[in-house]
């Protein structure tokens, strides 16, 4: 009996610490299912948040206003701050979450904002037609100053020619006067000095004068028509120069203009901001199961 009893009792004894060892087991296995679900819930907050700071990131980028100045904020710099924030969105949310569409959109927007060439290359292009402009003017400034100097000394060539004419004029009066007044005989027997050489004296002059009254109109008429107070007659030099001037300056525009769109591409890059913020927005970034990724360091 006595042996009876104690088996009985030691059977109880292990009915009721079997027992309390379930109960024990099930609060594990339920704090091990409320951590799991508690670390699972956390990652996919975690994951939405990733979300919610690349988006707003992208807002600002698709809006951001570019610098014009040499050595400024300009395209190039946006576009590593761009890719910067997808690649730190695309390794905190994981390969695994990341679509198809969002890598074929990334790379059109990286391969449509980029720039053809650098701004160095730009500005050195700009730097060389600059040089090649002030090379043009210069010619034309020497060919100007040329031409005025040329058109001083025709002006002061004719009222020289001016001033001599109308004394030749006077000596000429006044041989004639002096011969016109001799007396009647006195004419008879002794001719007075002839006039022949002064009055082809005061026609060569006359001449001279209109020839350089013709020129000085002319070369006042070209440099009018010029604008830039150019030569008279068609100096090769100076047509050259204002033909590469022309060109120079129409390139430069072009390249001037060019990198002030490349430069910008406001809405360009506000749209490549909203299509990337579009697809990432729809993206399903649910955590998966403890030890598959999820969040990344």
């Amino acid at each position: 009996m006595s042996f009876g009893s104690e088996t009985g009792r030691t059977r109880g004894s292990t009915k009721g610490s079997s027992k309390k060892e379930k109960k024990q087991k099930r609060k594990k296995q339920e704090f091990h299912m409320h951590r799991r679900t508690h670390s699972q819930e956390a990652g996919s907050l975690d994951l939405e948040e990733v979300r919610a700071r690349t988006i707003l990131a992208l807002d600002r980028l698709g809006h951001q206003v570019l610098s014009t100045e040499p050595g400024g904020y300009d395209l190039e710099h946006w576009m590593k701050s761009f890719n910067s924030l997808l690649n730190d969105f695309e390794e905190k949310v994981g390969n695994d979450h990341i679509t198809e569409e969002f890598r074929a959109r990334r790379k059109e927007a990286a391969s449509y904002l980029a720039p053809s060439s650098t701004s160095s290359e730009v500005d050195s292009e700009i730097e060389q037609l600059t040089h090649e402009e002030e090379s043009a003017r210069a010619v034309l400034d020497g060919a100007e100053k040329k031409a005025a100097a040329r058109l001083a000394s025709l002006r002061q060539e004719r009222d020289a020619c001016s001033k001599e004419l109308k004394a030749q004029k006077e000596k000429l009066a006044e041989a004639i006067e002096a011969r016109q007044s001799r007396q009647f005989f006195s004419r008879i027997l002794r001719p007075g000095p002839s006039t022949e050489q002064a009055q082809a004296k005061v026609a060569g002059l006359e001449s001279k004068l209109h020839g350089l009254e013709d020129e000085i109109e002319r070369s006042r008429k070209a440099r009018a028509a010029s604008g830039r107070g150019g030569p008279a007659e068609g100096d090769p030099a100076y047509l050259e120069a204002e033909r590469t001037l022309e060109e120079v300056r129409s390139k430069l525009a072009e390249v001037r203009s060019a990198r002030l769109n490349r430069a910008q591409l406001t809405r360009e890059r506000e749209i490549a901001a909203q299509t990337i913020s579009e697809i990432i927005s729809s993206m399903k970034l649910e955590a998966g199961p403890e030890g598959d990724g999820g969040m990344r360091a």
